[in-house]
């Protein structure tokens, strides 16, 4: 899938279904016991780590040092709660598929075309790959000891497996609850107070009935539901029918081209809330959304000095204030056995 052709409404689409694993109480309590979605700074901190891995191990090529960094860091600040059994296999694979399935789910019902069958097959094989490097158990999906046709039949076999998982365990609960509005504040964090009631109500439209009531989440209107689908809909017949392809000099890149030659420090494109590792120049700190967000009175890039890490990160310093610069040699021999296993071949050649 090419992300040029949906990059709006898709990230938009990533903040929401990234709540899918709030609805699980499981999960949100585990979330929650971290400590790190008690302040608006710490749990915007969480979110730009997720951001920044996500998008390292899903934009760059699958054998590239950042892709095996990427991975090797998640792995390390996955490994500490899967020791502990504080994250089961369950969970771990049911988030794995929600990033296999979400995306689909959300171009084919908002976006201008559907994805093709080769789409989604390159998707599953992706998400497949992903699973592998993350050493997530497969045993639960009918075909893990005979092995998977390709990444569609992969694909089939997680969305049947992932919908069960989900009417079994997305129940409602006092930390989905308390999860889910951290997560609020943070996605309209730099909108004025008076509109996020309104920013509530139109992703409450997105969530789906059992995810909303997993959230203990306010039904939203039938005139905010009508509203909402309409303007997506004709959106899509526009874009469809009107829209010209998008130029290069138009299309957003999400990470940069290479580290800080000075540093070797990578630096984040966008922020969400609080703007980390995003290093300051004179457009974002005085260009026009610059002073939207200085009357908001918001932070900006290179506010408070290097509080949100303007300078970049390394990605031994991704995850909460406890562990950075830890997990080293983990990381280390996570990307040896990476690099073992030649990644960017088929996941399905040897079945």
């Amino acid at each position: 899938m090419r992300r040029e052709q949906w990059s709006l409404l898709l990230i938009i689409g990533i903040l929401v279904y990234m709540a899918l694993t709030y609805g699980i109480p499981s999960i949100s309590s585990l979330l929650l016991s971290t400590g790190q979605l008690g302040s608006t700074h710490t749990a915007s901190k969480r979110t730009a780590d997720t951001g920044v891995l996500l998008l390292e191990f899903a934009l760059n090529k699958p054998t590239s040092e950042r892709t095996i960094s990427a991975i090797a860091r998640m792995n390390y600040l996955h490994s500490r709660y899967e020791k502990s059994g504080k994250i089961t296999s369950s969970d771990l694979l049911f988030t794995l598929s929600l990033f296999a399935l979400e995306p689909a789910r959300w171009v084919n019902k908002y976006e201008w075309r559907a994805l093709t069958d080769m789409e989604l097959c390159a998707s599953g094989t992706f998400w497949k790959s992903m699973g592998d490097a993350m050493v997530i158990p497969y045993n639960e999906l009918p075909s893990c000891k005979t092995g998977w046709r390709d990444g569609l039949h992969w694909l089939e076999e997680i969305k049947e497996w992932s919908l069960k998982y989900e009417e079994a365990n997305m129940v409602p609960a006092a930390t989905n609850q308390k999860l889910a509005d951290s997560h609020m504040d943070i996605l309209f964090f730099n909108l004025p107070s008076r509109f996020i009631t309104i920013g509530q109500k139109i992703v409450a439209v997105f969530l789906g009935e059992r995810l909303r009531r997993a959230m203990i989440f306010p039904e939203p209107s039938l005139p905010y539901c009508t509203l909402i689908n309409t303007a997506l809909t004709a959106r899509k017949l526009l874009l469809r029918y009107f829209a010209l392809p998008r130029p290069e000099f138009m299309r957003k890149h999400y990470i940069p081209s290479a580290p800080d030659p000075k540093t070797g420090r990578y630096n984040s494109v966008e922020y969400l809330s609080h703007p980390w590792y995003v290093k300051p120049s004179f457009k974002r700190r005085w260009g026009p959304r610059a002073w939207v967000t200085r009357l908001l009175g918001r932070k900006l890039p290179g506010d408070d000095g290097n509080v949100y890490a303007p300078q970049g990160f390394k990605f031994t310093e991704l995850g909460p204030k406890a562990v950075e610069g830890k997990g080293v040699l983990e990381m280390d021999e996570t990307r040896t056995r990476l690099i073992d296993q030649k990644r960017g071949g088929c996941p399905f050649a040897l079945y």
